[in-house]
């Protein structure tokens, strides 16, 4: 009788380990996108800075059921982050607070980039690609500084850094940039 229930305590601490994570360069697509700088996210969830002003809002109830402050679905919305060479362009919303700046009858009130990638570098760890570069917004007075984490499964888990409000992080999808077709132009 001892000698099952060892056999099974073993069998099951065995189960229970943690399997062997893929390498990032393990995805040949994935590889490509990263090397040519030519891939785009898009995000199904935003998770705001948990501060107290923030969570009272979030908490009420005010963005729908199965959201909260930790945690806001952002599918059927349509948000992006694309890398095409050495240009950006993103348009994500925004939950949190806005610490400076900012001025009257601004309509963009999410992250919104058109412009030039800065300070960009890529290195793989702990099985997937940490991107890391700056941009800043399209009015010129607000910079931001990205964490990139692909996965060789295709999962995106982004940080944004900002000069005027508080830390938001993402998670979503990587896939490449489509190209517009030539007969619907």
């Amino acid at each position: 009788m001892k000698t099952l229930v060892f056999t099974m305590l073993t069998l099951v601490l065995i189960s229970c380990g943690s399997a062997s994570q893929a390498d990032a360069t393990s995805n040949a697509e994935l590889n490509a996108w990263v090397n040519n700088r030519n891939f785009t996210v898009e995000s199904n969830f935003a998770m705001p800075m948990a501060t107290t002003a923030v969570n009272a809002v979030l908490n009420t109830g005010i963005l729908g059921p199965g959201n909260t402050g930790a945690q806001i679905s952002l599918i059927g919305n349509p948000n992006h982050l694309t890398i095409k060479g050495d240009s950006i362009t993103a348009s994500l919303p925004f939950f949190g607070e806005r610490r400076m700046g900012g001025g009257y009858n601004n309509r963009e009130n999410g992250i919104t980039i058109d412009g030039l990638l800065k300070n960009y570098s890529v290195e793989t760890k702990r099985g997937m690609y940490v991107i890391r570069f700056s941009a800043k917004d399209t009015q010129g007075n607000e910079f931001y500084d990205f964490v990139l984490n692909l996965s060789p499964g295709l999962t995106a888990n982004m940080s944004v850094n900002s000069t005027q409000r508080t830390n938001i992080q993402y998670r979503g999808s990587v896939e490449a940039v489509q190209e517009p077709d030539e007969e619907s132009l």
